[in-house]
């Protein structure tokens, strides 16, 4: 109950505008600055939530606009109101017309000021180019969400190679400024990340599908000890790192089995941590500061790496 009515809470006191202490917000919601930054990454699928640094540092809410009365019905909103007031989940989790109205207001976080009502009808079997409009094909794609079809797409792999693939569409989300699509795909029979900008074309079908995926649980375990979204190898991490550095690693939750070990003028930083390449660019990212003490594999990989980097200068 109190997780997704805290974050509701949260997001309007972001709306109030300018940036918002961590410590302040925590207070107004009577929790911890841990669980508001929990908050925030529950909140970061849907909005653009900028972290401020500094001693007049915060959190600030980029875009808020909410067009709540150009896209829901007036027995939406009211819905919407009762459930504010009411402060329970269970009557959101039970309530079909609810959950509609929260899906309605997720799409219009996608839209501008100036788009059109999602009840404009895209129509079906249309393809969309290379050089499509990140925008257009993010509200495409939530309008294929609501009405569950499917949609077939090529898109760019990493190496640039194009493929067709057919996917049953779930959640837009936005991970480190970039939009994806979070999506069922029919070639390789599992979930997978599209990254919107390599969607080279698409075209919306007229064939429905049953959700039988919970992306949220799916998301929420890729989240609790992993280092990004995407999951990879797993590391029994064991590392020493330096001030400065330390300040800003100990200061957030990175994963949720993490342990810090204070030392003179250092901390231990130990943690299981799932991410492949993204677990090393964590770990350049901190530069000097840092030594890989365990596990040695990993030592011998950014060793490789670092070698490889240096030929290239």
């Amino acid at each position: 109950m109190g997780n997704l009515n805290n974050s509701l809470k949260m997001l309007f006191i972001l709306k109030s505008g300018g940036v918002i202490k961590v410590k302040d917000i925590a207070k107004r919601l009577e929790v911890t600055e841990k669980q508001v930054r929990r908050y925030k990454e529950t909140l970061e699928e849907f909005f653009n939530i900028e972290s401020i640094s500094g001693p007049s540092g915060g959190y600030k809410l980029v875009g808020g606009y909410f067009p709540f009365k150009e896209i829901l019905t007036e027995e939406e909103v009211n819905l919407l109101k009762e459930v504010i007031v009411s402060l329970d989940s269970n009557y959101i989790e039970n309530n079909p017309k609810i959950i509609k109205a929260i899906e309605k207001i997720n799409y219009t976080i996608l839209n501008g000021e100036d788009h059109e009502s999602c009840e404009q009808i895209i129509p079906y079997s249309r393809v969309k180019n290379a050089g499509i409009d990140i925008q257009k094909i993010s509200e495409e794609m939530y309008k294929s969400i609501l009405d569950q079809v499917e949609v077939i797409i090529v898109y760019k792999d990493n190496s640039g190679k194009c493929t067709e693939r057919r996917v049953q569409p779930y959640q837009i989300f936005t991970y480190k400024g970039e939009r994806y699509l979070i999506a069922k795909c029919l070639l390789r029979k599992e979930v997978r990340f599209f990254k919107l900008r390599r969607i080279e074309s698409y075209i919306i079908t007229s064939v429905k599908f049953e959700k039988d995926i919970d992306v949220k649980a799916l998301i929420k375990e890729y989240k609790t000890n992993s280092i990004g979204i995407f999951g990879g190898k797993k590391y029994n991490l064991k590392l020493e790192i330096s001030y400065p550095m330390a300040n800003i690693i100990k200061e957030r939750v990175w994963v949720e089995n993490q342990e810090v070990i204070e030392l003179n003028n250092k901390i231990l930083f130990k943690a299981s941590m799932i991410g492949g390449p993204e677990v090393i660019s964590w770990i350049l990212s901190m530069g000097k500061s840092v030594k890989v003490l365990e596990p040695e594999d990993l030592r011998i990989e950014i060793h490789n790496i670092l070698k490889e980097m240096i030929k290239n200068i």
